[in-house]
């Protein structure tokens, strides 16, 4: 039995934080390459049943494609419009919120400041040294604008949809030749793990999502709060961020409707609504049809949350979870690995054939 010496041990722990700082810099540096990649695989997964359906029923591949990618290209330019007339609508009443947030801003600090003199404090809190209308406008609409670009790129997402729906059919028996029997089957049955776990949670969270924006588009139009649309969008978007999306969610309409109204009562009347709603479908409805299919330790999400958010972005955020869940599932399947996915997991114990026996 050959042992490694410490040197040799050294020696490969420090290559893999070098591969893994490599890693990162190419997936930061390629980010406009491979985010609209990404959301193409990610979408293939969703839309891959629709036209294995439509096949069972002996529709020609073409016209399958081309009725799945209508569907596509309709949702992609629906979320494209919302967005653009949002930041349409909010580039005409920027000024009145730069006043408004100054108003707000000057009440805070003569607020703060009479808190700091009742205790006996002598510093002078200038709000303004550390926030300004414009930066927090200027923030807003950059956000926006950087989200409504990435959208904007949906073209090429769509194109990189339609090649892998297009090779979805050949790709079985392209694995079968490459490999022998056992081992062609073996990652097949990797590959259908991956998909069925992402596509059902996807899927689950989509519609839930959905509904979570449209109730939430209804109630702010209740409120007349400006830009209900573009926030009910937003809403649907952020809620596949865990956690950190049901809070920017409940505090960008508050915040707004605030600034719209300068009344805090009927602030707080609509941040109280909208936790009680998502609330409800988030920790109630949700978890007894979804359950946690995924698995990961809330260490791991939180991890996977910030990594991706700094290497991409807000749409990072939101593909974290799928992504940490698809690299889980790979870890599953290598023997070597599989510790590492026992890590990863909220459970103790990791069931990968059990779980590719029920799906």
């Amino acid at each position: 039995m050959v042992t490694s010496t410490p040197w040799q041990r050294a020696t490969s722990i420090a290559t893999v934080f070098l591969a893994l700082a490599a890693g990162g810099v190419v997936l930061h540096q390629l980010s406009g390459i491979l985010i609209p990649f990404v959301l193409a695989g990610f979408l293939s997964i969703l839309l891959k049943p629709l036209v294995q359906r439509l096949r069972s029923v002996h529709v020609p591949l073409p016209i399958a494609l081309i009725f799945v990618m209508c569907i596509a290209a309709g949702a992609v330019w629906l979320v494209y419009v919302i967005l653009a007339l949002g930041v349409d609508s909010f580039n005409a009443r920027s000024d009145f919120y730069s006043v408004q947030l100054k108003i707000a801003l000057n009440g805070l600090e003569r607020t703060l400041g009479s808190v700091l003199r009742t205790v006996g404090s002598k510093t002078t809190f200038r709000l303004d040294k550390v926030l300004t209308p414009e930066v927090a406008t200027g923030f807003a609409t950059n956000q926006v604008t950087a989200l409504l670009s990435i959208v904007s790129d949906g073209v090429m997402v769509l194109l990189y949809v339609l090649f892998m729906l297009g090779g979805s059919e050949g790709f079985p028996l392209k694995i079968r030749s490459a490999f022998n029997f056992s081992r062609g089957e073996q990652v097949l049955a990797i590959f259908d793990t991956l998909n069925n776990r992402v596509r059902r949670y996807l899927l689950m969270k989509t519609l839930f999502n959905l509904a979570n924006g449209v109730i939430a588009w209804m109630v702010l139009e209740s409120f007349g709060v400006d830009f209900a649309p573009s926030i009910g969008l937003l809403t649907f978007l952020f809620h596949y961020i865990p956690n950190v999306g049901s809070i920017i969610t409940t505090l960008i309409p508050s915040l707004v409707f605030l600034l719209q109204t300068g009344n805090p009562g009927q602030a707080a009347g609509l941040a109280v609504i909208l936790i009680v709603i998502q609330n409800v479908i988030g920790n109630v409805i949700e978890p007894k049809v979804i359950g946690d299919r995924l698995e990961l330790s809330p260490v791991v999400v939180l991890f996977s949350l910030l990594f991706w958010g700094w290497m991409w972005g807000i749409v990072g955020m939101i593909l974290s979870v799928p992504i940490m869940s698809m690299l889980k599932a790979l870890l599953e399947s290598v023997p070597s690995a599989r510790p590492f996915a026992v890590l990863m997991g909220s459970s103790p114990a990791v069931s990968s054939a059990d779980d590719r026996n029920e799906e």
